[in-house]
């Protein structure tokens, strides 16, 4: 139940994107969604593995990154990278992008369970943590030229 109204809530997110990028640009909207996500995986890295952990903790987990950060983040990357294709034939290259990320989806769940296995549950979150931030970075150091390609 709390994992099917964390996706309603996604979805509503993905219905008020036209609502938000009235106010937000697009990097401002994938940069807020990668904070949003790196703060939901922050929740989950301080769990103690001695003892039970409240079970609010990973309901706010679950809600910040996949009924926040991701269903806002991703829709504007893609918003995003259609702005940039601009007028030339999108379907290929769209295709490209989809083939990527379900690249990265095979191989980040094979490299997490490494990391947890040898490191620890706790260094894979504060990996994830890092990759996020790092790209938050990269993104708004680049934002005048993504808006410029965008344009």
């Amino acid at each position: 139940a709390i994992v099917g109204s964390c996706g309603t809530v996604g979805v509503m997110a993905l219905l008020s994107m036209g609502y938000l990028s009235k106010y937000l640009t697009d990097i401002q909207l994938i940069c807020g969604g990668m904070i949003v996500m790196a703060s939901g995986i922050l929740s989950l890295a301080f769990l103690d593995d001695d003892k039970v952990n409240p079970s609010w903790k990973f309901i706010l987990a679950i809600f910040m990154i996949y009924s926040i950060g991701y269903p806002i983040g991703h829709t504007a990357v893609i918003g995003l990278f259609s702005k940039i294709v601009g007028r030339r034939p999108q379907g290929e290259l769209l295709g490209w992008f989809a083939s990527a990320g379900s690249l990265a989806r095979l191989s980040f769940p094979i490299m997490s369970g490494y990391i947890a296995n040898y490191a620890g549950i706790s260094v894979l979150f504060f990996v994830l943590i890092g990759v996020l931030s790092v790209a938050t970075i990269v993104t708004m150091i680049n934002r005048k030229t993504l808006i410029m390609l965008s344009q």
